[in-house]
């Protein structure tokens, strides 16, 4: 399943590929079903047309709250999916705010600031950055060998550049891990950015 409807918003589930491997992810535990939604994408990844398809479909139901590109996996790996589906709907007019999910590290796998390709598409970004210790966020977000050392900093300047750039940021991190949520809810009033902590899922 791609597209879902989750507390009045609508959620694209783009792909399964993730630069980390974090320990508080449930989709291994829950064996890829989120509230009772099969999210793994068996074959392959959903097209951009399949996608706007199935966004019309459901466009002509009763407005969502928010459109949210998020799922079992990180959307910004398909970033081309996403800046032109979110083209799409901005270029039609009417659609409900646009929110990017993210571990925040688009601009260091991509290997440019990806921030001004967003802004102008997007109305929101939520970073889940979970704690301000370079240490325990390699320890709890586990990133692929090639982001490690790198990653920690490139989240703090993907928040601060969509900041920078007008996006409506939230700073989240989830509940139990052992980090200090006041350390990460002060980061984000540092940057003014909106902290959110997120109660971890089980």
């Amino acid at each position: 399943m791609f597209l879902y409807d989750f507390e009045g918003s609508v959620y694209l589930n783009v792909t399964n590929r993730c630069p980390t491997a974090c320990r508080f992810c449930v989709k291994t535990d829950w064996e890829w079903s989120f509230r009772g939604r099969d999210l793994r994408l068996e074959s392959s990844e959903p097209p951009v047309g399949e996608i706007l398809a199935a966004m019309d479909e459901r466009l002509a139901g009763p407005a969502p709250r928010e459109i949210v590109f998020c799922g079992f996996g990180e959307p910004t790996l398909r970033l081309d999916a996403v800046n032109a589906v979110a083209a799409e709907l901005r270029r039609r007019g009417g659609s409900p705010p646009l929110r990017l999910n993210t571990v925040g590290l688009g601009s260091l796998v991509h290997g440019r600031d990806i921030v001004p390709e967003l802004a102008p598409l997007l109305d929101a970004v939520s970073v889940s950055l979970n704690t301000v210790d370079p240490a325990l966020w390699e320890e709890l977000h586990r990133p692929a060998p090639r982001w490690r050392g790198r990653g920690f900093q490139a989240a703090r300047v993907f928040a601060q550049g969509c900041v920078a750039a007008g996006l409506r940021t939230r700073v989240t991190a989830v509940e139990g891990t052992g980090a200090d949520l006041d350390a990460v809810r002060a980061y984000a009033d540092s940057i003014g950015a909106e902290f959110l902590a997120r109660p971890a899922l089980d």
